[in-house]
């Protein structure tokens, strides 16, 4: 199956955790890619600018790292902010839309896919981080998020 790349999102991590051994860089970013299977694709561009109308929507984000509220239900060392995976679900995807990670970890996607209406399958294969994936989406607030957003979005529009 050939895919087709749609857009590279460049998230700049304006706080990123310390090298402490010195031996490289800072890891200060990381790549999203955005690709689809066809030339159908779903691209929400006024709900991801709605914050901001009058600026061009860029594919370099400036998200800060994990704020701790995001780890009450436990820790897991690569977990993305709810902002980050928020605006990745919100742009491409619609409401009521299957969202599928095979790589859960903490859940973050279930998290952002449940708050923004979205069904949601993830895979873990780690017991401990599939648990902690359970506590945090169980916790989440169906369409919480979504109705702030397209309320926002149509006052704005």
């Amino acid at each position: 199956m050939r895919f087709k790349l749609i857009n590279q999102i460049t998230w700049a991590k304006p706080d990123p955790p310390p090298n402490a051994l010195h031996t490289a860089f800072t890891h200060a970013h990381e790549t999203l890619l955005w690709a689809s299977k066809g030339t159908r694709y779903t691209f929400n561009y006024d709900l991801v600018n709605c914050f901001h109308p009058g600026l061009q929507v860029s594919s370099v984000w400036s998200i800060s790292s994990v704020p701790s509220k995001e780890k009450l239900h436990g820790y897991h060392p690569t977990q993305k902010p709810l902002r980050l995976v928020r605006r990745a679900i919100l742009a491409s995807t619609g409401e009521g839309d299957l969202v599928f990670d095979p790589f859960c970890g903490s859940g973050t996607t279930g998290v952002a896919s449940k708050e923004l209406g979205r069904f949601f399958v993830g895979a873990e294969k780690e017991e401990g981080y599939a648990e902690l994936a359970k506590r945090r989406i169980g916790a989440a607030v169906r369409g919480e998020v979504l109705r702030g957003i397209t309320d926002l979005a149509a006052r704005d529009g």
